[in-house]
């Protein structure tokens, strides 16, 4: 079962959380991102599967983001020393599945998975709290738009692009 906080404000900074002002935008183009966290504030600088919770966010094309819900992370624990085990990068995909972009601070062998064969975009990101991370985001968004379109096409783009300082 998945622990849902709507609402859940996580510390963040700048980004907006009113779903009402959304259901008045009409057609606007987005990118629901989810990223992995323990405190709500910042991504976990590890492996995304180390992570307690997922952040869900909603992010425009004109800058602005939503965070949309925070979903604990309920995949299987890894085996001590074992990176990127395929069960739990399914059970992960299965609590985003409704996320176009997954961006992490950490490439894995699950990130390589999802770039060869899922319908998530992953994206690598230097920077470490998520309300900066959606900024960054925001001046990357068209060639990121255009690879989850590529996604949505069936192709499966052979790059994983990293935004932020030094990105």
């Amino acid at each position: 079962m998945r622990g849902t906080a709507r609402g859940d404000r996580c510390r963040l900074r700048g980004v907006r959380d009113r779903t009402d002002d959304i259901k008045r935008r009409g057609n606007v183009i987005k990118l629901r991102i989810v990223a992995g966290s323990n405190d709500g504030a910042n991504i976990v600088p590890d492996r995304m599967g180390t992570a307690q919770d997922f952040y869900v966010f909603d992010l425009f094309e004109n800058g602005s983001s939503l965070l949309v819900e925070k979903r604990a992370d309920t995949s299987p624990e890894e085996e001590k020393g074992v990176h990127g085990d395929p069960k739990k990068l399914a059970a992960a995909a299965d609590i985003f599945a409704d996320c176009d972009v997954v961006l992490g601070r950490r490439g894995s062998p699950n990130f390589v998975r999802m770039r060869d064969n899922s319908r998530f975009q992953p994206v690598l990101t230097s920077v470490g709290s998520l309300s900066d991370s959606m900024s960054e985001l925001t001046e990357t968004f068209d060639e990121v738009y255009a690879l989850v379109e590529r996604r949505r096409r069936g192709e499966r783009p052979q790059v994983i692009p990293t935004v932020g300082r030094g990105g």
